[in-house]
């Protein structure tokens, strides 16, 4: 199995404060255990987990911290493998974003999508249900 890590997740797993914390400590918990297999993020994801980090915080230090946990620089661990979006991957981000218009995907959530299909990604591991029907899902709050 493999499994892309959404923002929510990540932003909500390293703020302590986050209202959904606990679940995401469990789910990556998980994760890091193995039972989602291999997990992936992408330079889109980072880029929104580094900017609402900074938002809600106001603290570059503890974006970078994050971003560094995500890449597993310094003393973190590499956990996951990041995934780009090159050209052809934005053509296809751009066909989904379209395509699933009554959705209303981020462009981001569309990109994922994008990801998984190129890649043959098996699941989301996210809070946010805009993914349900269009590809699987797995909930952090039922794991």
């Amino acid at each position: 199995m493999t499994v892309v890590v959404d923002t929510g997740v990540l932003y909500a797993e390293h703020d302590t404060d986050a209202s959904r914390h606990d679940a995401a400590v469990r789910a990556l918990d998980a994760l890091y255990d193995g039972e989602y297999g291999m997990p992936y993020v992408s330079d889109y994801i980072y880029d929104e987990a580094v900017t609402l980090t900074l938002k809600r915080s106001g603290s570059v230090g503890t974006a970078t911290r994050l971003g560094d946990r995500i890449r597993g620089v310094g003393d973190y661990p590499a956990l996951y493998e990041l995934l780009y979006v090159t050209a052809p991957v934005f053509e296809s981000t751009i066909e989904v974003f379209e395509r699933y218009d009554d959705q209303r995907l981020s462009f981001t959530d569309a990109s994922t999508i994008a990801l998984c299909d190129r890649h043959e990604i098996d699941a989301v591991l996210s809070f946010d249900d805009d993914f349900d029907g269009l590809v699987e899902r797995i909930d952090p709050e039922a794991v």
